[in-house]
């Protein structure tokens, strides 16, 4: 009887010490979610800081090549009506004008 009322006094003892143990353990858990959350949330705001930049920066290449575009279609322009008019003075024909009727 003494020996079983000094088991129980020594799991009764332990209890707290195991339950600081389980809360000290719970409490490492919950800072490692945490830390993992932040860090998640830290490089999901990196990504979306590159995609808004990747974003713009398309945006302003698109642009570019859109001007780029127009500034060649006019030359190519040009170039057809120099070519259109060389062709004429070679030729020594005068090009008919399109009568409004």
């Amino acid at each position: 009887m003494e020996l079983m009322l000094g088991r129980i006094f020594g799991v009764v003892m332990a209890l707290p010490f195991k339950a600081l143990d389980l809360v000290w353990t719970a409490g490492e858990r919950t800072v490692a979610v945490t830390q993992r959350l932040s860090r998640n949330a830290r490089l999901q705001a990196e990504q979306r800081a590159v995609e808004a930049e990747l974003d713009r920066k398309q945006d302003e290449l698109r642009g570019t090549i859109l001007r780029l575009a127009e500034a060649l279609g006019a030359e190519a322009h040009e170039a057809r009506k120099a070519l259109i008019r060389e062709s004429y003075l070679a030729s020594g024909r005068v090009p008919e004008r399109p009568t409004d009727s």
